[in-house]
Formats: C-alpha cells, sequence, structure tokens
C-alpha cells in the first residue's frame, strides 16, 4: 500500500533544498497541482538574516524567525510568522492539490506545534504530502505520523520513485 506522506530524511541545515526545489519544478513543468512551501533562506549561523519560506504557487514570501542577536543561543523561530505561513497549507487543503510540500518537520512540529496541525489535516484528508525531517526529528516524525508515512533517502531516485506511486492522472 502507498502511503499518502512522504519525510525525506536529512542531516541538518539547508541540505536537500536545492534538489527539493527542482524536483518540484519538474512537478510543475509536468502539470502536477503542486502547493506548499519551500525554505528560501534558511538559518543563517550569523543570525543576521531571517529564516524564509516562499508560496510555491503565489511567490508569497514569509519570515519565520524573530532577531534574537548574534550572541542569542535560544531558538529564533517566530511561531506567528511560521502560523502565517500556515495559511499557504490551510488554503491547500481547500483545492485538493496533487501534492503538497512542507519544507520541513522540524522543532515546533516534534513539540506538537509549528505547522503539525496543518500537516495533520492535509494526511487525514489523503492529500499527499512530502516534507523533509532531520535525523534529530525522525522518531518525532514517525511518532507523529502513526504510520500513515514512509522516509525516503535524500536520492533523487527514491524521491522520484515515490512520486511516480502518486502522479496524477492526465487531465
Amino acid at each position: 500500500m502507498q502511503l499518502p506522506a512522504a519525510a525525506i530524511i536529512h542531516h541538518g541545515g539547508g541540505q536537500g533544498d536545492a534538489l527539493l526545489k527542482s524536483i518540484l519544478a519538474e512537478c510543475l513543468q509536468q502539470g502536477w497541482r503542486v502547493r506548499g512551501l519551500v525554505t528560501e533562506q534558511g538559518k543563517d549561523p550569523q543570525g543576521i538574516l531571517p529564516m524564509q519560506l516562499r508560496d510555491l504557487h503565489t511567490a508569497e514570501v514569509f519570515v519565520i524567525s524573530q532577531c534574537l542577536g548574534r550572541d542569542s543561543r535560544g531558538c529564533s523561530l517566530d511561531m506567528g510568522g511560521l502560523a502565517e505561513a500556515g495559511k499557504v497549507l490551510r488554503k491547500a487543503l481547500e483545492e485538493q492539490p496533487d501534492l503538497v510540500f512542507v519544507n520541513r518537520f522540524g522543532y515546533g512540529e516534534a513539540q506538537g506545534r509549528g505547522l503539525s496541525q496543518e500537516f495533520t489535516q492535509l494526511i487525514s484528508a489523503g492529500i499527499p504530502v512530502l516534507t523533509l525531517v532531520s535525523e534529530r526529528y525522525l522518531d518525532d516524525w514517525h511518532e507523529f505520523s502513526a504510520g500513515l508515512a514512509q522516509t525516503l533517502p535524500l536520492e533523487r531516485k527514491a524521491i522520484e520513485q515515490w512520486l511516480a506511486t502518486i502522479k496524477p492522472a492526465p487531465p
């Protein structure tokens, strides 16, 4: 049985972002109705540039971090900014696209916050969901997805094989 969701395991940082943007662009070129959020700008080690997500459909950019200063060691994730970006996923739930990509299942989602509600709603609706998950949050992903998702290696072939199993029928 093909599971409606998959998480691609990455090893931290922005690993996988460029590959996924490329694969998602190919899906769009093939006529897929793809919705979701991609990382526009990841975490800046110097803490100067904000983390940003971009809506795949409208190209709207959402700032999801708060500036805590260079010497801060706390989490800079802005839950308000993340909630604002979540509107993209809530709209996707209404649109019933062929695929929804969510940039990460990470710290917020592992805590039951962040975009966890949107993930739950999309997966429960049977809409194919693809995301990235760090090894650090892999156990949290397994617990969260409760057997309704699989994990994939960060390899183009594995991702394309999973996508082939959910490929929409031609119009």
